[in-house]
Order: structure tokens, then sequence, then C-alpha cells
């Protein structure tokens, strides 16, 4: 185990698009230990348009006992409580529950096209002092094609979390190209499992593979361990 820390999952069971039950929560969290995660964050989806009954306190119950779980199949992998929250109004109106205690939030843009006034938003978000961490930015064929825009959001503070299955072709060739370039002129933060089955444990290995042929092992380490324990280091001072 590298002591890695992965800071965006969908292994909460039966919350989601991620985890069906209990017995898949326990396999994913088990590969992720074997690929060397010692830190896994929970990050079920936020949607107003779904997934409006994920608020902090069933996070927070869910992370609670796929913990006891964990242990009690000898399962060494520490869990943290997250959420993953679509750019709608959640944002820009309602505000945005933080489990745990945290103090960043994880958002999703979506896939195609650009939310209008993206900065600016995000830089209302961090003028609250939450920090944001933008998901996948390479899943957003637009936002890649927009040098001013991920530079943009880079200047204002958001941190960019790529998803080592799109390194490995998970998400396709296009995807995958995307995240090549984004890794290559160092827009990354951190890399991330994103992982909603076990079936996609294989691909994740093969990115994190990727990831240190591109950029060695000292520099994956940095990405996937000594940058994401901020996070894990700011979620132990709430306890």
């Amino acid at each position: 185990m590298h002591n890695w820390v992965d800071l965006h999952s969908h292994i909460l069971p039966n919350l989601d698009d991620g985890s069906d039950d209990l017995s898949e929560s326990l396999d994913i969290l088990k590969g992720l230990g074997e690929l060397g995660f010692r830190h896994v964050f929970a990050t079920p989806h936020h949607r107003l348009s779904t997934w409006q009954g994920v608020q902090p306190d069933t996070v927070e119950k869910g992370t609670r006992d796929l913990c006891l779980a964990a242990r009690e199949n000898s399962i060494d992998v520490m869990l943290w409580p997250g959420m993953e929250f679509d750019f709608d109004d959640v944002l820009e109106k309602s505000g945005f529950p933080l489990p745990g205690g945290a103090s960043h939030i994880l958002v999703d843009i979506g896939f195609w096209g650009l939310p209008v006034n993206l900065v600016s938003i995000m830089g209302e978000v961090m003028g609250s002092g939450t920090r944001v961490f933008m998901v996948h930015p390479e899943r957003n064929h637009q936002l890649c094609r927009k040098k001013e825009s991920l530079s943009g959001l880079s200047g204002a503070g958001v941190k960019f979390i790529g998803n080592l299955g799109s390194l490995s072709g998970l998400y396709g060739s296009r995807a995958r190209k995307d995240a090549h370039g984004l890794l290559e002129r160092g827009f990354y933060w951190a890399m991330a499992s994103d992982t909603h089955s076990r079936e996609q444990l294989k691909w994740i290995g093969d990115g994190i593979e990727e990831l240190r042929s591109r950029i060695g092992n000292e520099a994956a380490h940095e990405m996937m361990g000594v940058r994401p324990m901020e996070l894990v280091q700011a979620m132990e001072g709430t306890r």
C-alpha cells in the first residue's frame, strides 16, 4: 500500500449510480486498497433532478456503516465522507451542504457545453472559504478546447482532479486523448478513481500504470498521495 488518497468514488451502496450493494462496495474498497489507496473519499452525486436525497447525514451514515463493514472484513482502508455536486443552481441559489465538516467541494460541470460565467461563479464559491475541485475535466470536450477557460479556472484557484480510468481509455479515445493533454500541460492537481463498480478496478489499475509511465513514480505519488493528503488532514482536524 502506497498511502495514496482517492478523492472521488461512488462506493457507498445504493445511493446513486455507483455501487449496487454492500458486497460490491467491499469488493471495490478491497480492490482500491490493493492498488495502493489507504484513504478513500465516498462522494456520491448530489443532483437537483435526480439525487436530491443525497444529503450530508445520508453520506455520513453510509460512510460510518461501510467503515464498520470494512473493519469486520479486515479491509484496512480509511473512509471519508464527501459529495459530488452538479453545476446547477444548488451552487448559485441553494448553497451546498458539506458532510463531515469539509471545507472543499467536488464539482462536475457535465460532459457537454460550458456553463455561463463558470469562472466567476466558481470564484464566488471560493470567496466563501470553500476550496473547489473540478472533477474529470477531460470528459468535457468543449472545456478541453478552451485554454482560456482552463487557465481562468486554474488562475482563480480551482483545482482539477482527473479520472485514472480516462488515462486508460475507460471513457473512450477522445477523453483519453484529452486526459493525456491535460496531464502534459500540468493542469491536473490530483488523479482519482471515480469508481462506480468493481468492473472498473482493472481500468483504474491500468490508469495508474499509464500515469507512472508518463510522469514517473515520484510525480504520480505527488498527485495521488502528497497533495490529496491535505484534504485528509483537513478532515481529521474537524473531528
